[in-house]
């Protein structure tokens, strides 16, 4: 189905913004906008709209997820396979992404040439996909955070489509790697700043120096861009308040952050995306959940080069002896899974302290950012771990629609129905404010009125 004006009726509704469900509502759509949302429902009443009966399912609007890395295909090393299913592997991101239920994403970080190519695709209706607010290439110090990402050498750039990470040494440098992701095409600025390693035997990191830092912001300011800084330490958080960015992508895993960071962090209109699952990497249940799911639907959401490294990865962290040898991650990269199950109870409350005092809190999974962080899977998860933190069902949901939004600063377009808005729009069997589950059991998915999922015929 193409743009059409139709109207949904016989649904229960979460609008976004409102607690709890309405029900005996219509929701009328012509074209990709929202045109009313109104009480009571009859053919009569709407002539020439094509009716939809929703029979009791839910409605909710379309889901942002704020931080993904859509255009990472799964795979760690650049095998002859790999080259044959990097795109192929990309589509499938961007399809099961939005079939999920997903219809915006914050990129934080990509490949800007894949990404310029998918988003182009996406728009002109090649290919399923949500909208994509990018970051193109994140920004570090050279030999920084993300330290198990390498420069690639002209070949292999050139195969992937760029750097993910650009590693300015000096002001001048950084405000050119700036200017350069903005003409690219880059809606935010994604910069890391993680002083300490999560690798095992990866130690401390160099990170960039205030006038460096400085240089960035001033550009990004220059050319109206909000930036997103990756970190997870306490000294780190500090620091990056300090320097004005917009969102923090993780959070504090070492430290109880105190209430006065607490208080600068809310003062300076600052917003937490925590990714929560991606840091519940010391639970032996989660990683076997995400086995299962491996073997059970791996081959419909993973090419077989993906799947193949996917497999070897898990079977790695699962199977074999972990650690490994010291001399093994010499010459590998293995995360430390027992530094961050330390910390996880610690993201967890300085979550939940986040949110008690105000704080705004975004709903973000970091999917495509590990050969583990699944499109599709990790969204539900998200959602209960922020429940697990304090968060109410509402509260949650709230999050993950109309709370991501004004993050992005796109509430006047998408993240609520209602008249006006962008026809984003996802039906789900089941009532996610009584079982978060329910937003698994996705049935039709519509991006700007546009039929992504499901069947709307009689």
């Amino acid at each position: 189905m193409g743009k059409d004006r139709f109207v949904l009726y016989n649904m229960r509704l979460f609008d976004g913004e409102t607690t709890g469900l309405k029900e005996g509502m219509a929701v009328l759509v012509d074209g990709d906008t929202i045109e009313a949302v109104e009480e009571g429902w009859s053919a009569e009443k709407y002539p020439g709209f094509k009716a939809v009966d929703l029979k009791g399912l839910t409605l909710l609007p379309g889901l942002i997820d704020n931080h993904v890395h859509i255009t990472v295909p799964f795979m760690m090393k650049v095998t002859p396979r790999a080259f044959l299913d990097l795109n192929r592997q990309i589509e499938r991101n961007f399809r099961v992404c939005i079939e999920s239920g997903v219809t915006t994403v914050r990129d934080a970080g990509s490949f800007p040439r894949k990404m310029r190519y998918f988003r182009k695709r996406v728009e002109q209706g090649e290919i399923k996909g949500p909208r994509v607010l990018a970051t193109n290439s994140a920004i570090t110090t050279p030999g920084g955070c993300p330290d198990w990402v390498p420069y690639f050498n002209p070949v292999i750039k050139a195969f992937i489509g760029g750097q993910y990470a650009e590693r300015p040494a000096t002001p001048d440098q950084a405000r050119k790697v700036v200017k350069n992701m903005v003409q690219k095409g880059a809606d935010w600025i994604k910069i890391y700043y993680q002083s300490r390693s999560w690798l095992i035997l990866g130690g401390d990191l160099p990170v960039f120096d205030r006038k460096t830092f400085q240089a960035l912001m001033d550009t990004a300011r220059q050319y109206n861009k909000k930036v997103m800084c990756h970190l997870v330490w306490l000294k780190d958080l500090k620091y990056v308040i300090s320097m004005g960015v917009n969102t923090t992508e993780h959070t504090v895993l070492d430290e109880e952050i105190p209430d006065r960071v607490i208080d600068d962090f809310i003062k300076n209109d600052m917003a937490l995306h925590p990714t929560l699952t991606i840091l519940d990497l010391g639970n032996k249940d989660l990683w076997n959940e995400m086995d299962n799911y491996v073997n059970s639907k791996g081959r419909t959401f993973l090419e077989p080069e993906p799947f193949r490294q996917v497999k070897e990865h898990f079977d790695i962290y699962l199977r074999r002896k972990f650690p490994p040898s010291i001399e093994e991650c010499r010459k590998n990269f293995y995360m430390d899974i027992s530094l961050i199950a330390r910390g996880y109870d610690v993201a967890v409350k300085n979550v939940a302290r986040l949110h008690r005092a105000g704080a705004r809190v975004g709903v973000a999974t970091d999917s495509g950012g590990s050969l583990m962080s699944f499109f599709g899977f990790l969204y539900p998860e998200e959602l209960k771990r922020l429940i697990s933190a304090g968060f109410s069902n509402f509260e949650a949901l709230k999050a993950a629609t109309s709370g991501n939004a004004e993050i992005l600063d796109m509430a006047d377009s998408i993240g609520s129905i209602k008249k006006g808005r962008l026809a984003d729009l996802v039906i789900v069997e089941g009532n996610p404010l009584e079982d978060i589950e329910a937003i698994r059991n996705v049935k039709m998915v519509f991006k700007a009125g546009r039929l992504m999922k499901g069947s709307i015929e009689a």
